[in-house]
């Protein structure tokens, strides 16, 4: 059976993935204590004792703030969670298994620039971009930007409730990756509803 690692294992999209997909696959949603993404260390450790063949990198981080006002400290934390982190374990995986599937969430917010997210939009840009690099290395790495989804994560950014996603809308699509309807350095972006392909 595939071996499914979805970082951010405690959040609603993981849990609503393994609900759905778990007597399909079997799904790892490693607690931070297992797993923290940006300790390379830890990293390195829980993928060479891990099987995984699809790598789902979900885990996520934002601190909004102005930046006359925002804190060094935040803004690296954010850095480090989105993107250092989609690196250290993206690399980790495809060390021990080049042919894996690597599918990274990023955002909406990759594409635009929300006042007071600065840390937030320009770490999910380049997430996307470290994606299509990564693909264009030759790996199978995809890449999802939804919109506000109904999670707890949302719960204090004080976003309107207005064109929210369900955690099953993006559930259905990193299914459809793993049924190959798309190809290495896609990228599915969520617009007006549905998803969209390459924006």
């Amino acid at each position: 059976m595939t071996n499914i690692v979805i970082t951010g294992g405690a959040g609603d999209c993981a849990k609503d993935f393994t609900k759905n997909y778990s007597s399909q696959f079997t799904i790892l949603t490693p607690a931070r204590s297992e797993l923290d993404i940006t300790n390379k260390a830890m990293v390195s450790d829980y993928f060479n004792n891990t099987p995984c063949d699809v790598l789902i990198n979900n885990a996520g981080c934002i601190h909004p703030e102005r930046i006359l006002t925002s804190d060094t400290e935040q803004w690296i934390n954010d850095i480090n969670v989105n993107l250092i982190g989609t690196y250290l374990t993206t690399k980790a995986v495809l060390l021990n298994n080049p042919n894996a599937i690597i599918i990274n969430i990023s955002s909406t917010a990759a594409y635009n620039a929300y006042p007071n997210w600065s840390s937030y939009c320009a770490s999910k840009a380049a997430v996307v971009t470290t994606s299509k690099c990564f693909a264009n290395d030759g790996f199978a790495v995809y890449c999802l930007c939804p919109g506000a989804i109904d999670t707890k994560f949302r719960d204090n950014l004080n976003l309107s409730n207005a064109n929210v996603m369900p955690c099953s809308e993006l559930s259905k699509h990193v299914l459809d990756i793993l049924e190959n309807k798309y190809a290495p350095g896609d990228v599915l972006f969520f617009r007006k509803g549905e998803f969209t392909l390459n924006p």
